[in-house]
């Protein structure tokens, strides 16, 4: 009988420490996004998808850069080394995202996926407007 109470006593600890360490998670994308407010455009939350995982992440525009951070890892992407911004419902691997839009950013070697939530999209693609490739642009054109 102790042995039962001793396992749900760890159990109960280990549920509440699970509960805490994500609400302190969230609570410091707050601090990210507080952060940021003063000397971006555009600041709100997102979710940069790495393979099939999802990592949400505060994100902020400035005129010249896209930072994205939360409580593991700070980032940042330059715009000059941005070719291409778009848009769309569907990941690059074609999965179908239900709710929100996927903001893809590609440079030369790379191509990042935001997931952003529909109620700020158009204020997202005001900050960081679609813009196709400059080779892409001018065969359009001819």
């Amino acid at each position: 009988m102790a042995t039962l109470i001793w396992m749900t006593a760890a159990a109960v600890v280990l549920y509440l420490a699970w509960n805490l360490l994500r609400r302190f998670r969230t609570d410091s994308l707050n601090v990210f996004t507080e952060q940021r407010r003063a000397t971006s455009q555009l600041v709100g939350r997102g979710e940069l998808v790495d393979g099939n995982r999802h990592v949400a992440v505060a994100m902020a525009v400035t005129p010249s850069t896209l930072f994205y951070e939360n409580s593991d890892m700070r980032a940042s992407l330059d715009f000059a080394w941005v070719r291409e911004v778009e848009y769309d419902t569907r990941l690059v691997t074609g999965a179908h995202i239900d709710s929100g839009k996927v903001m893809r950013l590609r440079s030369d070697r790379q191509t990042l996926e935001f997931v952003i939530p529909n109620d700020s999209v158009s204020r997202w693609r005001d900050a960081v407007p679609p813009r196709a490739r400059v080779d892409e642009a001018a065969e359009i054109r001819s």
